[in-house]
């Protein structure tokens, strides 16, 4: 049985060195996402920075959900 320890969007945020709030931001639109975050959050979770900065709400949503396993 393989077992994958899943992040959280704390542990995302640390990781792409930005705050859990501007992450949260970020997911609930409240915020656009810039391109250097973007790529820096494109290599800790794989999602596309194209998402990131252009997609709309719910995809990133989905994105990060998919992520964090939820």
């Amino acid at each position: 049985m393989h077992i994958t320890k899943r992040i959280t969007q704390k542990e995302i945020a640390e990781k792409a060195d930005i705050s859990p709030d501007f992450l949260s931001h970020i997911i609930h639109g409240r915020r656009r996402c810039p391109p250097a975050v973007a790529e820096r959050l494109e290599d800790v979770t794989g999602i596309c920075r194209m998402i990131l900065v252009w997609g709309k709400t719910a995809e990133i949503r989905q994105a990060i959900r998919e992520v964090c396993g939820k």
